[in-house]
């Protein structure tokens, strides 16, 4: 509008000029100007409507306090841009509160904008609306569009010092008998088998398949090992759960430096849902699971066993 104000109130000195002078160069810069306003328009009305946008993040996930980088790129579909595209877009977390909101202006084929990360989470960036000017940026198209792209910001690390001896968290062998189920601890044997396409030829009991004259395979029983289940709430994001998030998360490393296995809990409903995490791999997977699915409220009563509640930067440990 400011634009289109400026160049009108432009056309009409011109206008005022040639009225009281009644001179030919005057009209001529009069007709000239409004010329060049009618056949901009004329030349923008396609590209404005066809033109469309697309979006990059980099990187898709980051520490917590960095930054990520998004990229907007203009998509032309006529041999003539459009002016400049007026982009609206808002950042939403899992809770499907809009962070912020804001606009920039992308006046080339590519715009960078950089958005900072106070707070671990995961976030969504959408795209509702873009504006298209005309080549004079005085008039403007405004196209609704859907356009998406998340990223995950992940805490930080820290050393903790957690008395592990002290936390009896695994199943105990009288009360569970763990030998008797199929697992994978091939020092105890649960059952011997005939081979099948996809065993492992280190499984296969090479004496009893030479006595029975066919490939029998071993099946281990269910180790007897520590087993700790870990759970946290996520209700908000501020820095109350960004600490618990750290904690969460360094406890978690120690004890895979540990070579310790254990069981996050990744949904509260019944039946309990739980993530078996033995590498650093499949713990980053399930906290982005966390992240992207809050358990804003956990039912202590169906826990099938005893476990550890991390709340800031306290473990509490509850025996069933």
């Amino acid at each position: 509008m400011k634009n289109l104000i400026k160049y009108l109130v432009f056309l009409i000195l011109l206008y005022l000029l040639w009225f009281f002078v009644l001179g030919y160069f005057s009209f001529l810069l009069f007709f000239m100007f409004l010329s060049l306003l009618v056949l901009c328009l004329l030349l923008s009305i396609i590209p404005m409507r066809k033109t469309t946008i697309t979006m990059e993040i980099q990187p898709h996930y980051c520490l917590r306090d960095e930054n990520v980088t998004v990229s907007f790129y203009r998509q032309s579909h006529t041999p003539i841009d459009c002016g400049k595209i007026v982009i609206d877009y808002q950042i939403i977390d899992a809770f499907s509160k809009i962070v912020t909101k804001e606009h920039m202006t992308l006046d080339d084929q590519k715009q960078d904008v950089t958005i900072a990360c106070p707070h671990c989470g995961h976030y969504i960036i959408q795209v509702n609306r873009i504006k298209c000017f005309d080549l004079l940026q005085c008039f403007s198209v405004t196209k609704k569009v859907s356009l998406q792209k998340s990223f995950d910001v992940m805490p930080h690390y820290y050393p903790v010092d957690i008395m592990l001896q002290q936390v009896h968290m695994y199943e105990r062998q009288e009360d569970h008998p763990l030998n008797h189920q199929k697992g994978d601890d091939y020092s105890e044997i649960f059952e011997i088998r005939s081979y099948r396409e996809g065993d492992e030829l280190k499984h296969i009991y090479w004496n009893m398949s030479s006595k029975f004259q066919e490939f029998l395979v071993k099946v281990g029983s269910e180790p007897l090992q520590e087993r700790w289940l870990l759970m946290m709430e996520y209700k908000e994001n501020n820095d109350f759960y960004d600490e618990q998030f750290d904690y969460f998360y360094s406890v978690c490393v120690s004890l895979l430096k540990t070579n310790k296995t254990f069981e996050i809990v990744t949904s509260s409903h019944d039946p309990l849902q739980v993530q078996f995490v033995d590498s650093l791999d499949k713990l980053l997977v399930s906290i982005k699971w966390i992240m992207k699915n809050p358990i804003e409220s956990l039912d202590f009563s169906l826990m099938p066993r005893s476990y550890c509640f991390i709340h800031g930067q306290n473990l509490e440990v509850h025996h069933q």
